[in-house]
């Protein structure tokens, strides 16, 4: 199961996601990030402490994110990365763009 959890504050923003995030459920969070650009977030730091998994619908989420979070000036960073999800990241070449700790 899929959830996700989002504390703003002024132009920061923490996403908590947690489960695994699939196809399903990326139509949903994609537009919630756009939202979260537009009206004014510049900083966005996604916490995966909690993530399970992510697949390559996933992955194209956080690209489109970081693609609207750098025309407004801003950045993304990733927190708490499981072994799993980081390999993810390591084989796509994503890990400097995210800033991923």
């Amino acid at each position: 199961m899929f959830e996700y959890r989002i504390d703003r504050n002024g132009e920061e923003a923490v996403v908590l996601f947690s489960g695994s995030f699939s196809v399903r459920d990326s139509a949903k969070v994609k537009s919630e990030l756009q939202s979260l650009t537009s009206s004014g977030v510049k900083k966005l730091i996604f916490d995966f402490s909690k993530l399970t998994y992510l697949d390559s619908s996933g992955i194209g989420v956080m690209l489109h994110a970081y693609t609207w979070i750098k025309e407004k000036k801003g950045f993304i960073q990733i927190q708490n990365m499981s072994n799993e999800v980081k390999t993810i990241f390591t084989i796509s070449n994503l890990l400097d763009i995210f800033n991923a700790k």
